[in-house]
């Protein structure tokens, strides 16, 4: 197991520079109060996020991965700690990103070229100098014979990459990515991850991906924060040091096996996961 460096607990050491955006988070802490009932979501959670490396977050229902990226995002407040985003510090809705729920979210009465264009018309930008991009990352995953079918026209898997593609077409430093794949079936599942990981190679954006997949997490990250149950607290951090692409030669391999178990023992320490 020596070739495998977990951290457990706090930070962990950062991984290698890309194009993204470096993320630190700082002592930050959450809770919920409705009425007399206060619900403490996360607890003293500190992470340094390189630009440019894939964070994958795993970890139960309700331990505060959904809560913590929309403070990521500035979508909420923290109710103690920091959260900055290349050297700022996150007051209100961080803009400089792209977002994927697992619904698409996609718009009706527009075609998929027309959903993936309005994300740079509700920026302000030109959509006419996006055309080509969009066009050719909807190539890139599968979608370039469908720009002008309907949402209604397409499968589950389909509508979310078109999602993913909305997400990247303005080039953003930041993509954060709230359980794309779960309400997708095992296979199209395992082609959206290979999807993703291309295009994320291509342009390594600095990714915070939310997953209760143990095995989707160590395909896709540079580095897996395991996550404790609520109040939400970082159990460790594990670099994955394994090859890219993520290949089948890769995820059916014994090192590959070896992180899934490191995970899932960290789960059943915490009786997230009985045999």
């Amino acid at each position: 197991m020596s070739a495998l460096r977990a951290i457990d607990g706090g930070r962990a050491q950062r991984a290698s520079a890309g194009d993204g955006a470096p993320i630190d988070i700082d002592a930050v802490a959450h809770v919920f109060r409705r009425g007399a009932t206060t619900t403490r979501a996360l607890d003293r959670v500190d992470l340094s996020i390189r630009s440019g490396e894939f964070i994958a977050i795993v970890g139960p229902s309700g331990c505060g991965k959904s809560t913590l990226l929309k403070i990521v995002a500035g979508l909420i407040g923290c109710s103690s700690g920091a959260v900055r985003i290349d050297g700022q510090q996150v007051r209100g809705p961080y803009t400089r990103l792209g977002v994927v729920f697992q619904n698409p979210v996609l718009l009706d009465w527009r075609n998929i070229l027309d959903n993936v264009l309005a994300q740079v018309e509700l920026r302000g930008l030109n959509p006419k100098d996006y055309r080509a991009r969009a066009i050719e990352l909807l190539g890139k995953v599968g979608l370039g014979d469908f720009h002008d079918r309907m949402p209604r026209e397409l499968s589950g898997g389909m509508r979310q990459r078109a999602a993913i593609v909305r997400a990247l077409i303005h080039d953003p430093p930041l993509l954060m990515m709230d359980e794309p794949f779960g309400a997708l079936d095992a296979l199209t599942r395992e082609q959206m991850r290979i999807d993703l990981e291309k295009l994320w190679l291509d342009r390594r954006q600095t990714t915070i991906f939310i997953t209760h997949g143990i095995s989707e997490a160590v395909a896709l990250a540079d580095r897996v924060v395991v996550m404790t149950p609520r109040p939400g607290r970082i159990d460790r951090v594990i670099d994955i040091d394994l090859p890219r692409p993520r290949d089948k030669a890769v995820v059916t391999s014994p090192k590959f096996n070896e992180y899934v178990d490191m995970i899932t023992d960290s789960f059943m320490r915490h009786g997230v996961i009985q045999y």
